[in-house]
């Protein structure tokens, strides 16, 4: 039976002992720290984490220890919200047009608001060209 499926003997005759002794041949749990948190908690923290995107870890840990009545850290929640596809990422802060470049903007459009489909196409290969 090991040849047929390409596994050690050693592997097919402890798991037939396992099988004869308890009549089965499925794993138990294994050993191990237990989790922080269940998978409702995982969820909550997610859910939390996207009703408010500004908020911090250590916040959302708190809330869930209110919540739950169960301390976590934040570094707990952390790992939960990457399991969840979400990272900390600062959002992009955009410069504020100054007068000057809303006029030159301005100017431009006023220049090019009448521009047909193959001016267009002449602009971009022209700008291509000087690219290259």
């Amino acid at each position: 039976m090991a040849a047929e499926f390409g596994i050690a003997h050693s592997i097919v005759s402890r798991l037939w002992r396992l099988f004869q002794t308890t009549g089965t041949a499925i794993r138990g749990f294994s050993s191990g720290r237990p989790r922080g948190t269940t998978p409702a908690d995982d969820r909550y923290i997610v859910l939390q984490a996207r009703r408010n995107r500004r908020q911090t870890a250590g916040e959302i840990a708190r809330h869930t220890t209110q919540a739950t009545g169960r301390p976590i850290s934040r570094f707990t929640v952390a790992r939960r919200l990457h399991g969840g596809g979400l990272f900390a990422r600062r959002p992009v802060r955009c410069v504020p047009l100054t007068s000057a470049h809303r006029r030159t903007r301005s100017l431009w459009y006023r220049e090019h608001r009448n521009w047909r489909d193959n001016e267009w196409g002449r602009c971009s290969l022209q700008m291509r060209a000087d690219s290259v």
